[in-house]
């Protein structure tokens, strides 16, 4: 039986910038695969590539970045060669994207009903006497109380909260195939974020939605995602369901990143920080895996190449020494307690 088609599948893409101070090689050798009906985490330090993937996958990167090489088929067009009507036409109707700060990506002289009118009227050709009710059922869809007053209000006049759930209003506006969620929680208190996240997940089951979530936040990704995939310095370094990949982490930037992660009813004590930094990605000898220079299982074998993630296994490492599960049970059994969901949840 044929494994399913990827609905987006990315393989050996690369991506650079040039700036004053040099360029900056901001992602290599990145593979990665999502499913319909799949949310994956996207997870790792400030500075991994997390952000600039998704960008660079929606034709949105900076005008100084370069696509060095590699594909992102979605729905079998390329589209890191798709013209930019090609991606116009896909951004928001097929590929939707919630960025990390709604305030500034929502139009603060624009009333937030008519703001979802424009991408209705771009995307789903709905007629203009039936705008205005679809833009009112898309707030209400959110969970937004009294929608038909706040249809007419301005996103200063909302609570960050609010203004997140508008964001999710725009982006799912026109029932996307795929959703890509950046950092959607970034400044929200503990209860909004989990109402936030509870939202995504059920409007993604209910519309049969693929879902990109970018974190830094691996407990949070534990409680929504089905899957994870670790990136490091540009680089995908491990790829695995999540009970798996808590419970046997096997790159050691995946085990000291869980390491770091706080557990329920664990001291601050008990937390241990990564050694190191990240890379000066500007650099021209950096090494084959970036994460070589931080890693104590670091052999000469690391510094000549580096594996190949393939990104249709069920749990992928680009290590030439990854851990097994007796190395890397201990480091993760406090947080594998607080962070896998419960089985059925």
């Amino acid at each position: 039986m044929n494994a399913p088609i990827p609905l987006l599948e990315v393989r050996d893409f690369g991506l650079e910038f040039r700036t004053r101070s040099g360029t900056v090689h901001a992602l290599a050798d990145i593979n990665l695969a999502i499913h319909k009906g799949e949310t994956v985490g996207l997870v790792g330090e400030s500075g991994s590539g997390k952000s600039v993937l998704s960008y660079a996958i929606l034709g949105i990167s900076d005008r100084a970045a370069r696509v060095t090489g590699g594909t992102a088929v979605f729905g079998g067009l390329d589209l890191l060669q798709a013209r930019e009507s090609e991606l116009a036409d896909i951004r928001g109707r097929e590929v939707s994207m919630i960025f990390q700060n709604p305030r500034t990506a929502l139009n603060p002289i624009r009333k937030i009903g008519r703001q979802i009118e424009d991408v209705l009227k771009r995307h789903a050709a709905v007629p203009g006497i039936a705008l205005k009710s679809r833009a009112i059922e898309a707030l209400r869809e959110v969970n937004i109380p009294d929608p038909e007053r706040r249809y007419h209000a301005y996103p200063f006049e909302l609570s960050g909260g609010m203004c997140q759930r508008v964001m999710i209003a725009l982006a799912l506006a026109c029932k996307p195939a795929l959703l890509v969620a950046d950092e959607p929680t970034t400044g929200l208190d503990v209860t909004t974020q989990a109402g936030i996240m509870d939202l995504i997940k059920g409007l993604a089951a209910a519309h049969q939605m693929a879902t990109l979530f970018i974190t830094h936040d691996l407990g949070l990704a534990a409680d929504y995602c089905d899957r994870i995939v670790v990136m490091h310095a540009g680089h995908v370094v491990e790829s695995a369901p999540v009970a798996q990949l808590f419970a046997a982490p096997r790159h050691p930037y995946t085990a000291q990143l869980i390491r770091a992660t706080p557990a329920r009813d664990s001291l601050l004590g008990a937390l241990s920080s990564i050694p190191g930094n990240l890379p000066d990605l500007r650099r021209e000898d950096l090494p084959p895996c970036r994460f070589s220079e931080r890693c104590l299982n670091v052999t000469a074998q690391c510094c000549e190449s580096l594996p190949r993630i393939d990104a249709d296994a069920t749990h992928a490492v680009a290590c030439w020494h990854p851990l097994l599960a007796g190395e890397a049970q201990p480091v993760a059994k406090a947080q594998v307690e607080s962070a896998i969901p419960e089985a059925g949840a």
